[in-house]
């Protein structure tokens, strides 16, 4: 069964790529990946499911009450949207019409039986457990580990708005083929487990990139918004997932962000923030590129930017700490 996602021309010219929906939406896919743990990649997950699978507890009941064991859950992600705070998800859940929280948990119900505790949770005013919930499954699932996903998201985003760029939409879509995704002009096939026909009708398509959306793709519609964009999360690559160290103890900056005082490194800091190749950043700079390589090399172990191997080239992005770093500087 497959997902057929329709482009017309115009939709093509509006495709999107974003870093993330944010930590609540990573929250509730990582508890997913927990409840259905037979469904993920344990090559990828074993590390961080060794780390927190004791840390499920009874106060995150009424989000496992919507997640029942062996299943993917109710679409809350739907519900919630793109929040970049855990605050403003959680704002986006309370707010949510009781309607559209009765309607998600209804097309997940007629596959699998929702617990009648969970019904209680559709009033905006019986919520609170839900977000407190939430919040106890973030600060135990996401939050020691936000910072190094959100470089891994972001080094995502560079290296596909870079593809777009350069190679536009339908060398962007041909990038995403894997064995689930198959790009064939004008229709993105996303083979799944029901066949579903989506006809973007000019409002494009907006790619985002997912940690613990695991090896399955994600399409995020609302029927009740049908102006809006459609969003497809997609797996991060399991390359980046290594690359950023996600499930690393601790890292040791000291000496590494010691190495940074001084105008050079400050200057190869600053051509970094949107995105460069190291023969890019030579050129940025006006430096060989084997000092192109060292000095990134040495940014990379403080912890302040990223590097990905994108086709023959390495591929460099800020992390949120190199980010900062260079606003306060």
């Amino acid at each position: 069964m497959v997902w057929r996602i329709h482009f017309t021309t115009e939709d093509l010219a509006r495709i999107q790529v974003s870093p993330t929906l944010g930590p609540l939406a990573e929250t509730v896919l990582a508890m997913k990946l927990i409840r259905s743990y037979q469904m993920q990649p344990r090559k990828m997950f074993g590390p961080w499911r060794s780390q927190v699978g004791g840390k499920v507890t009874r106060r995150m009941k009424a989000l496992t009450d919507l997640i029942p064991a062996g299943s993917h859950g109710v679409d809350l992600c739907t519900l919630t949207g793109e929040a970049p705070t855990i605050e403003q998800g959680l704002a986006a859940l309370l707010a949510a019409p009781r309607e559209q929280m009765l309607l998600e948990m209804g097309l997940f119900d007629r596959w699998h039986r929702l617990p009648a505790s969970a019904w209680s949770l559709a009033d905006p005013g019986a919520r609170e457990p839900l977000a407190d919930a939430m919040l106890a499954a973030h600060q135990a699932l996401i939050e020691p580990y936000w910072t190094r996903m959100l470089a891994c998201l972001e080094a995502e985003q560079v290296i596909r708005r870079r593809t777009l760029a350069i190679g536009g939409p339908d060398r962007l879509l041909a990038s995403l083929q894997n064995e689930r995704i198959r790009w064939r002009p004008p229709v993105l096939e996303v083979l799944m487990c029901n066949d579903v026909d989506l006809y973007l009708e000019g409002r494009g398509l907006s790619l985002v990139p997912s940690v613990f959306t695991g090896k399955v793709p994600n399409l995020i519609h609302d029927p009740s918004h049908p102006s809006a964009t459609p969003r497809l999360l997609l797996p991060a690559s399991g390359e980046r997932v290594r690359a950023c160290g996600l499930w690393d103890g601790p890292r040791s900056n000291g000496a590494a962000l010691a190495a940074l005082v001084g105008r050079n490194r400050a200057a190869v800091l600053g051509a970094v923030a949107d995105g460069c190749t190291t023969t890019e950043l030579a050129s940025r700079v006006g430096i060989s590129i084997a000092a192109a390589s060292q000095h990134a090399s040495v940014l990379r172990d403080a912890g302040l930017i990223t590097s990905s191997r994108h086709g023959g080239a390495m591929l460099h992005a800020l992390t949120p700490l190199g980010t900062g770093l260079l606003q306060a500087g």
